[in-house]
C-alpha cells in the first residue's frame, strides 16, 4: 500500500452522468477517482452507494494503481472500469 495515497471517506453521486465519486488524497492534493455505472442496473442513489460499500476496497485497489500509473484523464480524474476489477 502506498503511503502517499489516503481514500477519504466521502462519496457523491452524480445524477446527471450516473456517476459514483470517491476521493484520493494524493501527496495533498484531492483527486476524483471516478465510476461510471450506467452499465450496471442500479436504480438510485441508495443501490449505487450499497453497491460502493460491497467493492470498496476493489475500487480503492484499482484507483491506487491508476494513480500510481498516472492514468489522470483530461480533468485530472482517475477513471475507474468495471472492468478494470477483473
Amino acid at each position: 500500500m502506498n503511503q502517499a495515497i489516503q481514500f477519504i471517506d466521502r462519496l457523491e453521486f452524480r445524477e446527471p452522468y450516473h456517476q459514483l465519486v470517491f476521493y484520493a488524497q494524493v501527496t495533498g492534493m484531492l483527486v476524483e477517482c471516478v465510476i461510471d455505472l450506467r452499465n450496471l442496473d442500479l436504480k438510485d442513489e441508495s443501490h449505487a452507494t450499497q453497491h460502493f460499500d460491497k467493492y470498496r476496497f476493489d475500487y480503492e485497489e484499482c484507483a491506487e494503481q491508476l494513480i500510481e500509473d498516472e492514468s489522470y484523464n483530461s480533468a485530472g480524474q482517475i477513471e475507474v472500469n468495471l472492468a478494470d476489477l477483473s
